[in-house]
């Protein structure tokens, strides 16, 4: 595999997967299909099946696996082209990490996001976890980089830039999903392997990617375009053509205005499946222990998303 290629294919928006759910709990796939065409038409070609977003908390080790094929199938039917990255789970030993390397390899992904959230207690701990992966499968590998839990006690502790210097040098290792929150860790990162991966910045939505874009972070994990695509795709087109009013209005009428109304009142993952249904691409439920807003907050949720000036900031 030509990890190289792979790499400088990943820019821009990174299009997350939110997972749906019917009444009964089961997956919800054809409103899953109906988002992924409602991601593809509206630009987006890069889609990320991931750990939070797409509720792997929530679901069973073999629904990970059901939902990462289908996902994968599905994009991969409309375009071979579309870049597919898939996850591990949240929680499991290296050697069932490395199973789902392999597995998304079998279905046709691109790339597997592996996340470790075992207890941190030293740098040769986590690089044996990536190189022992790397070593078993042959995909590309996004390390899903967020702090750790401390495992000998006290506040979460972030990668150690030693760490990240080790891991970019795997060769399979092809991006970064930079999750630490923290802007000047951010920086460091970016800056100590741009060269080797592509790093896409998570959190604090397209003002955050701003901060990074000039120094090298090649994308950004979506925020308002999960529930209309076309504002990220069209953001980083006013972004390349050097439009900053235009860009600069989508972040102002739209995203600050939803981060302000929603995601500060009633938390990510709970406000935008309502905006997701407010738009009418999938139901609200969750599968316990996560828990759907009820209806007078997503009343609220829905004014403000139909109030958004989206089309204005579309068509400049």
């Amino acid at each position: 595999m030509n990890y190289t290629a792979l790499r400088e294919k990943i820019k821009g928006p990174v299009c997350s997967i939110v997972t749906p759910f019917l009444e009964n709990d089961e997956i919800d796939y054809s409103s899953l299909e109906k988002s992924i065409h409602k991601i593809y038409d509206g630009g987006g070609r890069i889609f990320y099946v991931m750990g939070y977003n797409s509720r792997y908390s929530e679901l069973s080790w073999e629904e990970i696996k059901e939902l990462n094929a289908f996902v994968t199938k599905k994009v991969k039917d409309i375009d071979s082209e579309n870049i597919m990255i898939v996850a591990d789970p949240l929680h499991c030993s290296t050697k069932i990490s490395a199973e789902f390397a392999q597995h998304a390899k079998s279905c046709g992904a691109d790339i597997i996001s592996i996340i470790c959230r075992e207890k941190y207690y030293s740098d040769d701990q986590i690089f044996a976890h990536f190189e022992y992966i790397s070593k078993a499968s042959d995909i590309g590998i996004l390390i899903h980089e967020m702090p750790f839990l401390n495992g000998y006690g006290g506040p979460a502790v972030n990668y150690t830039l030693e760490l990240l210097d080790r891991l970019a040098d795997i060769p399979s290792v092809v991006a970064l999903k930079e999750d630490a929150k923290n802007d000047e860790f951010s920086k460091q990162v970016i800056e100590l392997v741009r060269d080797r991966a592509a790093i896409v910045i998570s959190g604090g939505g397209k003002r955050q990617w701003l901060r990074f874009a000039d120094i090298g972070c090649q994308a950004w994990l979506n925020g308002i375009g999960v529930f209309d695509p076309r504002l990220c795709v069209k953001f980083y087109e006013y972004y390349k053509a050097g439009n900053e009013a235009a860009y600069m209005n989508i972040i102002n009428k739209v995203e600050i205005p939803f981060f302000e109304g929603v995601v500060q009142k009633y938390s990510w993952h709970l406000g935008i499946k309502a905006a997701l249904e407010a738009v009418g691409t999938m139901k609200r439920h969750e599968r316990l222990p996560m828990l759907a807003l009820n209806d007078e907050k997503y009343k609220a949720v829905e004014k403000l998303v139909k109030s958004l000036p989206i089309e204005e900031v579309l068509n400049q």
